[in-house]
């Protein structure tokens, strides 16, 4: 140390060439390493595969993610080809071809091919790193993730759309899906065959364009309806372009999404036409056969009047008749008392006179005998005309 120095100088001098350090002073080397060891349990422990390969395709560096999801220990996996795990070999040269060309994420989906020989769908994710450990070596850092269960998600959803769409195509019921901007989302092919169209040429056209300005005027107050999250049912004539209005019968419910808010409606059509055409029909019928049962009524008044007119006068006839049968009973009475009776009471006078000559031994008239059967044969006469 150079004389002049001040003794602070020196002592610091001192201290810090001293092979031991003042506690509290850190040790950058230590640092870098336990950080270093930080980024490698990091990698090594990381849930998704890692795996860094070289311009030719060869793994340089793999995590246990990967060597659990390729089937194989990471001592045998550096330095082998990666094209060796894969079962889409087309998809893998295209994928580092462009990481060879681009400084850019390139990612790719692809099958790929563990030592079990179960194929797995993968998504390789690469980007160009320069390796320290490599001497500067450009390497390509690959996150490889799993979309097994994204791909069985998506086949089930798949799976779950094809039996809407069948059930939505094969109802008899019509069915729309519409958002709050007034777009069909979707349509059954019911509803597009009452529009003479197909559920293509309709989804996605606003509902204006379907069904002209007065048919949307006719549903509007039940769209604001749905739209505040409250389900709509009515019945109305609905004016659609080049169709017609049809009448139908419509129940909207709200459409929601993930939160809760109202992003349009669903909409379950029934074509009624049919039925309101029977239903005038029959009203009309029904008042047809109500005048016709008051004209009838009216009829059958006027005939009961006429009948009880017919009845009181044929009772009347009746009363006359019987009166005319007493007179004629006590007509036929007087006639037999007096003809009869005087027939009688001659023939009793001749019998007496004829029983009188006998008593006196006197000779009996044979005119008279004569006379008595004249006067009972007139008097059978008169009976039997009588009768």
């Amino acid at each position: 140390m150079a004389k002049g120095t001040s003794p602070a100088l020196r002592k610091f001098s001192a201290s810090n060439g001293d092979s031991r350090r003042a506690p509290g002073i850190r040790n950058p080397k230590t640092e870098l390493e336990a950080a270093i060891q930080r980024f490698v349990d990091l990698y090594d422990f990381a849930p998704i595969g890692y795996v860094s390969f070289d311009r030719a395709g060869r793994i340089e560096e793999a995590n246990l993610a990967a060597t659990e999801l390729l089937g194989e220990r990471r001592d045998l996996l550096i330095g082998r080809p990666f094209a060796f795990y894969v079962g889409d070999l087309d998809s893998f040269m295209r994928h580092l071809l462009y990481c060879r060309t681009s400084q850019q994420q390139v990612e790719t989906e692809l099958q790929l091919k563990p030592r079990n020989g179960k194929q797995i769908p993968a998504l390789l994710c690469s980007r160009p790193i320069t390796s320290t450990t490599r001497n500067g070596a450009l390497l390509y850092q690959t996150a490889i993730m799993d979309l097994s269960e994204r791909k069985r998600a998506e086949e089930a959803l798949r799976a779950k759309e094809a039996e809407l769409e069948a059930i939505i195509n094969r109802t008899p019921f019509m069915l729309t899906r519409c958002s709050d901007d007034l777009r069909y989302r979707l349509v059954s092919r019911a509803y597009a065959r009452m529009l003479g169209r197909t559920p293509e040429e309709i989804a996605g056209k606003p509902i204006i364009e379907i069904m002209g300005e007065e048919g949307l005027k006719a549903i509007s107050p039940h769209i604001e309806k749905v739209l505040r999250g409250r389900t709509a049912e009515f019945e109305t004539d609905v004016s659609f372009r080049s169709v017609g209005a049809p009448c139908l019968h419509c129940v909207y419910t709200p459409d929601r999404d993930s939160k809760g808010n109202v992003i349009g409606w669903f909409a379950s059509i029934i074509d009624i036409t049919r039925r309101k055409r029977a239903e005038a029909a029959l009203q009309k019928s029904k008042k047809l056969l109500e005048e016709r049962v008051r004209e009838r009524t009216h009829e059958l008044r006027v005939a009961n009047k006429e009948l009880e007119g017919e009845i009181a006068r044929r009772k009347g006839l009746e009363g006359e008749i019987l009166e005319i049968s007493d007179r004629e009973q006590q007509r036929l009475g007087q006639e037999l008392h007096d003809g009869l009776c005087q027939h009688l009471t001659a023939v009793a006078f001749m019998a007496r006179s004829v029983a009188l000559r006998l008593k006196n031994h006197r000779v009996i008239e044979v005119n008279d005998i004569e006379k008595i059967a004249q006067l009972v044969n007139d008097a059978a006469t008169d009976m039997r005309n009588l009768s």
